[in-house]
């Protein structure tokens, strides 16, 4: 439950945290020191959970993961969502009095869980652990100090990411309890953040593009079988063309594409597997993050923000889920972010470039631009058109043409 306040008002303090969540998880990406802003980027979700205990904080850092990738697209969202994920359980323990130990336990516990949960996917799924044990078993030739046996690349990775999961907690335990209690105690009276260039209207309904988008990703998963590869691509050229997505989101794509692609190929290659496969995977990895970008350009922020809000909003038996959605829709779209991310960068110019005085400045723009929600709500794009039909038509096509592909 909330904890003192009027409910509306505290949904908008805690849509304001929200809200600058996300920009500082964006903001990250284009100002100097982008490591310690992102690291900073979960002091609005502790913040949220220290004044209004964890089930706020977990609300509000929903609501800032589903704005973040509405802005960024679901395949940049590698750096927020560890931050998001731990940010608030360390807010309620600050609450609490609980030891800095504490906090750096169990934010590395949790940091943990994704980091195994993510690398899982990665090596069993992507990779293939194949690949992967022969990789490390060529590094043996030269390492001669590394472990042997069947399990040791498992139990080898497992051990670094716990070392690091260690250690990025106690930095982000330092940095939350610094935070909190240097968090300004000035009452929180809201402003309007200056109007922003509204976003990009979406190229189709993002019903169409979501549901387009979910089946190709599910049968890119399912095989790498190379007449398959072939249609999936077919699919990702043609439905590019139909929306219209254009040059520039292409070369963003295929820069993001790029460096994941060229490590399953190294994985592969090294590993022992054969050209061929190797070629495979890496193919497969490059179209499901081509088909992710592709995703957010056709969608646009604002349909996928709707289909995320509408999707949280049928959960909303579940409290957390419930009180996400409501502060989603408070907090829903970030304004100005050029204006604030500029304002970010003459604050970080303006100090020395130390742990200490970044913290200082990049905490001082949070709690200012928390208290500063956006005037305006994009809404997304309406109606179904030619367009929306042409990318079901395309699916079908995609879906039934997949056990044909295998079977030829």
């Amino acid at each position: 439950m909330y904890r003192g306040g009027h409910p509306l008002e505290r949904e908008r303090t805690l849509a304001g945290l929200a809200n600058v969540a996300a920009l500082t998880f964006l903001a990250a990406r284009a100002v100097p020191g982008g490591f310690v802003v992102a690291l900073a980027g979960g002091l609005p979700l502790a913040r949220a959970a220290h004044r209004h205990g964890a089930r706020a904080g977990y609300a509000a850092a929903g609501a800032s993961l589903i704005e973040t990738m509405a802005i960024m697209g679901p395949a940049r969202m590698g750096i927020p969502v560890p931050h998001a994920a731990s940010a608030p359980a360390l807010g309620s323990l600050e609450r609490r009095g609980a030891a800095l130990l504490v906090l750096a336990l169990t934010g590395a516990v949790i940091r943990f869980g994704y980091y195994l949960a993510t690398s899982a996917f990665y090596v069993l799924v992507l990779v293939g652990l194949d690949a992967y044990a022969g990789t490390y078993e060529a590094m043996r030739g030269t390492f001669a100090f590394l472990p042997g046996g069947d399990a040791a690349p498992l139990v080898m990775t497992a051990a670094f990411l716990l070392v690091w999961s260690l250690a990025a907690g106690l930095i982000q335990a330092w940095v939350v309890r610094r935070g909190l209690r240097r968090w300004p105690d000035e009452a929180e009276e809201f402003g309007e953040r200056p109007a922003a260039a509204p976003d990009r209207d979406g190229l189709a309904d993002p019903r169409a593009v979501v549901g387009t988008g979910l089946v190709a990703i599910a049968i890119t998963l399912a095989t790498t079988q190379p007449a398959v590869l072939a249609l999936v691509a077919g699919w990702l050229l043609a439905a590019w063309l139909i929306v219209r997505a254009g040059v520039r989101s292409l070369t963003g794509g295929l820069a993001l594409a790029a460096p994941l692609a060229l490590s399953t190929l190294a994985f592969g290659l090294v590993g022992g597997i054969g050209a061929e496969l190797a070629l495979r995977r890496a193919a497969r990895v490059a179209l499901l993050v081509l088909t992710a970008v592709w995703l957010r350009s056709a969608a646009g922020a604002a349909g996928l923000r709707a289909i995320s809000l509408r999707a949280v909003r049928r959960l909303r038996r579940l409290p957390t889920v419930a009180l996400s959605a409501r502060v989603l829709a408070a907090s829903a779209g970030v304004g100005n972010y050029g204006e604030s991310a500029r304002s970010l960068g003459r604050r970080i110019s303006a100090v020395r470039k130390r742990p200490r005085a970044l913290l200082v400045a990049v905490l001082g723009w949070i709690a200012a631009e928390a208290r500063r929600l956006p005037g305006a709500v994009d809404e997304a794009r309406a109606g179904w058109a030619a367009t929306d039909t042409a990318l079901v038509v395309l699916a079908a096509a995609l879906a039934l043409g997949t056990p044909v592909a295998l079977l030829a």
